[in-house]
C-alpha cells in the first residue's frame, strides 16, 4: 500500500504525540503500595497478534513467532511466570494472572521504509456485582499499557521491532518486579 507523503506525516504526528503521552502515566517512584497494582500477580499469558490485518506486517518481515519471543523469553527473565495462550492454563486464585495483549500496526511507503506502531499491554477481566443494578457484569482491569513509534528501513525492521518489543516487555517485567517488594 502507497500512503502520500501528508498522510504517512500526520499519522507519524499522532503516533509520536501518543507515544509521548505514556510516559506520564507511569508509575512514579516513592508512592505507595497502592499504586502496586501488579502484586500478586504470578503469571502472564501472551495473546496472540493479528498481523494479518496489514500485508505491511508481512512486507516488513514481522511474523508471530518474532513476537513471541521477544515478549515471553524477556518476561521470562524478570522471574515471571510466562506462557503463550496456546498452553497456557486458566488462571485461578492461587494462579492470578494478566494477558499480556501485543498491538502492531505497519505501515511501508514506496521508499521501501516501514513504520510500526507497538504497544504492550497487561489486562485481566473479572465479574462484579454493578451497586446500582445487582446485575452481574465482566469488566476489563488495565494495569499496565506503553507503546513507542519505530521508523527504520524495510531490511532492518524486524529487528528493530523485536527490540523495541523486548524493552516493552523489560520495562513491564520492571514494573512487575517494583510490585512485588
Amino acid at each position: 500500500m502507497t500512503i502520500s507523503r501528508p498522510v504517512r506525516r500526520l499519522v507519524v504526528s499522532i503516533l509520536a504525540l501518543a507515544a509521548s503521552c505514556l510516559p506520564a502515566l507511569a508509575q512514579a517512584p516513592g508512592q505507595g503500595r497502592e499504586s502496586a497494582v501488579l502484586e500478586g500477580v504470578n503469571m502472564a499469558v501472551v495473546m496472540p497478534v493479528d498481523l494479518a490485518s496489514s500485508a505491511a506486517n508481512a512486507e516488513c518481515g514481522l511474523t508471530e513467532q518474532l513476537v513471541n519471543d521477544s515478549i515471553q523469553l524477556t518476561v521470562q527473565s524478570a522471574g515471571l511466570r510466562t506462557e503463550l495462550l496456546s498452553q497456557a492454563q486458566p488462571f485461578t486464585t492461587v494462579t492470578p494472572g494478566v494477558y499480556l495483549i501485543p498491538t502492531i500496526a505497519t505501515l511501508r511507503d514506496s521508499s521501501s521504509l516501514c513504520v510500526t506502531w507497538l504497544s504492550l499491554k497487561a489486562q485481566s477481566a473479572h465479574t462484579l456485582t454493578l451497586p446500582s443494578t445487582q446485575q452481574r457484569k465482566t469488566v476489563q482491569v488495565l494495569y499496565w499499557d506503553r507503546g513507542m513509534l519505530l521508523s527504520t528501513p524495510r531490511g532492518s525492521h524486524a529487528g528493530a521491532v523485536a527490540a523495541g518489543l523486548r524493552q516493552l516487555a523489560a520495562d513491564f517485567g520492571e514494573q512487575w518486579r517494583r510490585d512485588q517488594r
